[in-house]
């Protein structure tokens, strides 16, 4: 059974999308676009993917009712046009937009009294990728104060660290190489979020899985992590 193969098991009313990996176990995961995704290893058959699917039906209803009741409450502080009036979250307050001409700021998105001030650069997604752009530099700002002592503490340093938008992951990592990568929404959540994605990031360089000794890492250098990782997998990252 080749690695990378996909199918689609219907459980009730619910797809999900299966994918087989080198993993050990069998995975579950709803991101925020409502998809259920399932891995499982080269080794299980169609037939078991589909009978530990059947028995999770109540648990992906219950999550999928969640991502619905989330979409809906941030849907008060997710932008649709980008225009004066509307709000963004920025560091887990919702923050007002305030669209002005190019007599009013020289940027084309800078905080100004509690405001987020956008040049109209004449279309919506102009306004959106100079918001986008913004909160890039104030992650990459806030990850450069955090690195250096969260280096020390986990005596592993990236070979490279880039901020970026991802659509479910609030981080990767890469050990066999070094490479780590920030979703550039974590701007967008509450401070402290932002340390425990980067000390979950490093701890990969030592741990490639999430088993004990990774937990226990976590533990030492990041005590209450469990409930900013229980927060973000109940906020997903907006998607552009």
């Amino acid at each position: 059974m080749a690695i990378g193969e996909t199918f689609t098991v219907r459980v009730g009313t619910i797809d999900v999308l299966v994918t087989r990996k080198r993993v050990k176990n069998i995975n579950f995961r709803i991101g925020s676009d409502g998809i259920v995704r399932m891995s499982i290893p080269a080794y299980v058959s169609r037939a078991e993917a589909e009978r530990v699917a059947q028995e999770r039906r109540a648990w992906f209803e219950a999550h999928l009712s969640q991502v619905e009741e989330h979409k809906a409450e941030r849907s008060k502080t997710e932008p649709q046009e980008w225009r004066t009036g509307e709000a963004l979250m920025v560091w887990g307050k919702p923050t007002p937009l305030r669209v002005v001409g190019a007599n009013e700021t020289f940027v084309p998105c800078e905080l100004v009294d509690g405001e987020l001030m956008i040049r109209d650069g004449g279309d919506r997604w102009w306004r959106v990728t100079a918001v986008e752009q913004w909160l890039e530099r104030q992650l990459s700002d806030r990850i450069n104060e955090l690195l250096p002592r969260c280096v020390l503490a986990i005596s592993a340093a990236p070979t490279s660290l880039t901020v970026r938008r991802m659509k479910t992951r609030w981080g990767s990592c890469t050990p066999s190489n070094g490479r780590i990568r920030m979703n550039t929404a974590l701007a967008e959540c509450p401070p402290e979020c932002t340390e425990m994605v980067l000390l979950h990031e490093l701890c990969h360089l030592h741990v490639r899985n999430h088993g004990p000794e990774f937990q226990a890492l976590m533990d030492l250098h990041c005590p209450g992590w469990r409930v900013t990782q229980r927060w973000l997998d109940e906020h997903p990252p907006r998607v552009l």
